[in-house]
């Protein structure tokens, strides 16, 4: 029990979409309670302006999207979330299922589109499908060539599947029990659960031309034909911005100019990570992007990579010198304040002595 000098509290609501709306408690030491006369209501004059509200940022305080599972459920309102673990163990609890069980989400689409997946970005009206385990699938094959002609992706907490198959490769010739979309469960009876994407693309291209292995994989669930509608999303000013969650935790808001040329940075950027690692990731292309923010020279961007968490992918030397050149190019195209709905390739890269002045 307080004293009687002690201060008042009001507890506060957790809440993010009330907690705007909660009024500072101005309490202070306990004075005896002294008359009052109440002032007569005046109402407030029709002319009064209401402020503005931006639909984007109330989306961002609240943090609640649509859900639905792809292959068919009702749809959940996901809320009380900040970053993509917490999003998922949210999908799971409302849907009761484990959140190992999600492999990847993807936007506005029910179908495993690589191209729609959700990566971290979100729109204030956009809808997300949770794609889970499905059909498994054990596959005997020999690796006739240098390389298996798939491109891998995960989730971020450990789930790695299959984002592209090359035409023509050693995957491909395995149709249709190969996919895109496909948990990588096992490779030769070890299990790569839990691991990320460029430690399964090492394990696949450890393995020697000519030798055979086994791999297991999970086909994401299917919704039965007709079952399905795609979402629609409507125009307008209202829809021209984003909310991108980022790896350090928190999110940002962004306008369309900066969507148009982080998608630009991040396909370009996955080029390169698929031609030296086998993977693709949006994220990681994000991270990349946020940690060269502060760096003016490729020999800062190198130490400032071997610093952080990104020392994990031991990205060989011929990458970060060509990562740079693409950040290199927009940074010098935001300064000189050109307009940039997309990056342009007629601007010509520094030789190699001058990045490290």
């Amino acid at each position: 029990m307080q004293g009687q000098g002690a201060p008042c509290r009001r507890s506060r609501s957790r809440s993010r979409s009330r907690g705007a709306f909660n009024r500072r408690s101005n309490y202070g030491e306990a004075h005896p309670i002294q008359p009052a006369v109440l002032a007569s209501i005046v109402e407030e004059p029709s002319s009064s302006i209401m402020p503005v509200v931006n639909p984007l940022m109330v989306a961002a305080k609240e943090l609640k999207f649509p859900c639905q599972l792809a292959h068919g459920s009702p749809v959940a309102i996901i809320d009380k979330w900040n970053d993509m673990e917490e999003l998922y163990q949210s999908i799971a609890d409302f849907f009761a299922i484990s959140k190992d069980d999600i492999i990847f989400l993807t936007v506005n689409d029910f179908k495993p589109d690589m191209k729609n997946m959700f990566s971290g970005t979100l729109n204030f009206k956009d809808m997300l499908f949770a794609h889970v385990r499905g059909q498994a699938t054990e596959l005997r094959m020999v690796k006739d060539a240098n390389v298996f002609g798939v491109t891998v992706t995960d989730n971020g907490l450990g789930n790695a599947f299959i984002k592209v198959i090359s035409p023509g490769s050693v995957f491909d010739r395995m149709r249709p029990a190969t996919q895109v979309g496909q948990l990588i469960e096992a490779i030769n009876g070890e299990s790569v659960l839990g691991k990320r994407h460029y430690q399964v693309a090492r394990m696949l291209k450890s393995i020697r031309r000519g030798e055979e292995c086994i791999i297991r994989l999970i086909a994401p669930k299917s919704a039965d034909p007709g079952t399905m509608k795609m979402t629609r999303k409507t125009g307008g000013d209202l829809a021209k911005g984003t909310i991108r969650f980022k790896s350090e935790g928190g999110f940002a808001v962004e306008d369309i100019q900066d969507q148009m040329i982080q998608a630009e940075m991040c396909g370009k950027l996955n080029e390169l990570f698929d031609q030296y690692l086998g993977v693709q990731d949006d994220q990681l292309a994000m991270r990349i992007w946020e940690t060269a923010s502060n760096c003016e020279t490729l020999w800062q961007l190198s130490e400032a990579i071997k610093q952080s968490e990104l020392s994990m992918f031991e990205f060989p030397d011929g990458l970060v010198f060509d990562m740079w050149g693409i950040i290199g190019d927009l940074k010098r195209e935001q300064r000189e304040k050109k307009p940039m709905p997309v990056m342009k390739n007629a601007i010509s890269r520094p030789s190699a002595m001058k990045l490290f002045d």
